[in-house]
């Protein structure tokens, strides 16, 4: 039932389609290397920082309720509301 087309799909690529798909890769890694490094490179001030740390501790916070479910899973009780 299988056809030509089926079993060509799966053959290993040619040399010359590996080495397209590795300088491809290459590409996006120096790509995203130099992306992060631009953003690393970019100095942060103070202010910037202590704003970015506040929404990060805003985003961790928990609510009363979800505070109560937690302790309730931690000490393995069944709390109903």
């Amino acid at each position: 039932m299988a056809t030509a087309d089926d079993t060509d799909d799966l053959a290993m690529p040619t040399a010359d389609e590996q080495q397209a798909l590795d300088e491809a890769a290459l590409q996006e890694k120096l790509r995203r290397k130099a992306e992060l490094q631009k953003q690393a490179r970019r100095p942060i001030g103070y202010a910037d920082s202590m704003e970015a740390e506040k929404r990060k501790q805003q985003s961790l916070k928990k609510s009363k309720e979800e505070k109560r479910i937690a302790l309730c899973e931690e000490l393995g009780r069944g709390c109903l509301t």
